[in-house]
């Protein structure tokens, strides 16, 4: 192998040879290609020599440990070949190669090995995919991670997490911030890599085992929340009119793909939907609460990581309907308009929530929501009767008009009346004289 100083012109060549520790016998290789060796001088062991720089001491390391040595590279060709690339490594700005013969010409057998240490550096080089990196989920919901650089499986950890070939399964999370490490150790040697410095002789590095490579992700784990309150869209209120009822109303929940994921029901005038995952989605009612009509619109919404929450009031229209009432009075043959008579309507809790009154057509209205009134007539014209008091349902949205009559009170038959008066008297008087 020849190598070519260019800052003096200067060939060197030589047959590969070992350089070896007295005491055990261990190789090591010069990382100091235009040095010279001189094994008179001591060297003592260092974690950082003086040369190359830390940059090439980095490739250095990853040579000699993926070099002779490593696994199958027993064969001492190995050594010469390591040896080649650290230098190659050491100092760019010379040339070194092959030869097949002392000085001879170039020549290139060992590509392929070659290729392969650089394969295995590179492979050592790249991290999972997952490295470095944040995720956000919902509390409760699993995290599916795929390590797209395929090298996961060349990682260990401690943290409780599920592996499956070329991936990270982690469940059961609750609110809050973690971290995952993840750890490579190589141990092919059972030892560290050691650097030996000499002022007086080349630098040396001696192979083993690189430092552990360690990387990490973080999960932040956040809460979701949807609520669906229900309010009267004429009162703007959470109190339902009348009789009628919000609760009990149905809602159902699709994802942005109009497929059902469930089906919810109104209690105390809510819905409240806890961790459900991230995504587009829009609710729509199906079944309104007894004595409402249906909301036909659909509201949606998206749940992110930047936006976990979402509220959304739902409109409902009462069932209402105007009530006419058409008051007459007279003889049977002759009735006429009956104006300024008052009516109390009266709901199911016997409380008066209005009193109407007729106006000069004989006429008043009222509209009502849903539910069972009692109407009651408070006055009434002189010597006429007023109607008994009735009951109406409100449980459709039909306006209807309600006829009343109040008829003449009958006048007593005074005449009559009085000879009978007369007749009582002279019997009471005949029996005190007998």
């Amino acid at each position: 192998m020849n190598k070519y100083n260019p800052s003096n012109g200067r060939i060197d060549f030589q047959k590969a040879r070992f350089f070896r520790r007295r005491d055990n016998n261990d190789f090591a290789y010069c990382i100091e290609p235009f040095e010279y060796f001189d094994e008179s001088y001591q060297h003592e062991s260092v974690d950082i020599p003086n040369s190359p720089s830390v940059e090439k001491l980095d490739r250095i390391k990853k040579i000699a440990h993926f070099g002779y040595g490593y696994t199958n590279h027993t064969d001492v060709k190995w050594y010469a070949i390591t040896q080649l690339m650290i230098w190659q490594a050491a100092d760019q700005s010379g040339d070194y190669y092959f030869t097949n013969g002392l000085n001879g010409n170039r020549i290139n057998p060992y590509q392929n090995e070659i290729d392969e240490i650089n394969y295995l550096i590179n492979q050592y080089e790249i991290l999972p995919s997952i490295s470095n990196q944040n995720y956000t989920i919902v509390e409760g919901k699993e995290l599916f991670l795929e390590d797209t650089n395929n090298v996961i499986q060349l990682f260990q950890t401690n943290d409780k997490i599920e592996r499956r070939d070329n991936k990270i399964i982690i469940k059961n999370l609750n609110a809050g911030e973690y971290q995952y490490n993840l750890f490579k150790n190589d141990n092919i040697y059972n030892k560290p890599l050691i650097f030996y410095q000499s002022n007086n002789s080349q630098n040396l590095i001696q192979t083993g085992d690189l430092e552990t490579k360690t990387v990490s992700f973080k999960v932040n784990v956040i809460k979701t929340n949807i609520e669906i309150t229900k309010i009267d869209k004429e009162t703007q209120e959470i109190t339902p009119q009348g009789d009628a009822e919000l609760d009990g109303a149905i809602i159902n929940l699709y994802n942005d793909n109009n497929e059902k994921i469930n089906e919810y029901k109104i209690e105390n005038n809510q819905i409240i939907i806890n961790n459900i995952n991230f995504g587009k989605y829009y609710i729509k009612e199906v079944l309104p609460g007894k004595g409402y009509q249906l909301n036909p619109e659909k509201y949606y919404f998206e749940i992110s990581k930047e936006n976990p929450r979402a509220n959304i009031i739902v409109e409902n229209k009462v069932i209402e309907k105007t009530i006419t009432i058409d008051k007459k009075y007279g003889e049977e043959n002759n009735l006429q308009p009956e104006k300024n008579i008052q009516f109390n309507i009266i709901d199911k809790n016997n409380e008066i929530i209005k009193t109407i009154e007729t106006n000069e057509e004989g006429k008043a209205s009222i509209t009502l929501p849903y539910g069972s009134y009692k109407i009651s007539q408070i006055n009434t014209t002189a010597g006429y009767n007023k109607v008994e008091d009735f009951y109406i349902n409100i449980e459709d949205e039909e306006n209807e008009t309600i006829e009343l009559n109040d008829m003449i009170i009958p006048i007593p038959n005074t005449h009559t009346d009085t000879n009978q008066n007369i007749l009582l008297i002279i019997i009471k008087l005949l029996l005190l004289i007998i």
